[in-house]
């Protein structure tokens, strides 16, 4: 039996539970990424990045996040 509070889903690879309602923003906000300097790949799309804050994670839902690192 699921809890009706989380979900579960895969973010880069490893199983995750968070709660249920949490956007994508809202995940990378809470893990402290740099918003501009990386790209995600939602259930095989890759988003722009304005369309984070209208993704509400669901159950079943692969991210792949990746962080751009610059260097000369």
């Amino acid at each position: 039996m699921s809890d009706p509070e989380t979900i579960s889903l895969t973010i880069n690879g490893l199983g995750t539970k968070l709660p249920t309602g949490t956007t994508l923003l809202g995940f990378l906000e809470s893990k402290k990424l740099p918003i501009p300097a990386i790209v995600v790949e939602y259930n095989k799309e890759i988003l722009p990045k304005g369309q984070y804050d209208g993704i509400t994670l669901a159950d079943g839902d692969n991210l792949e996040i990746i962080q751009v690192i610059g260097g000369g």
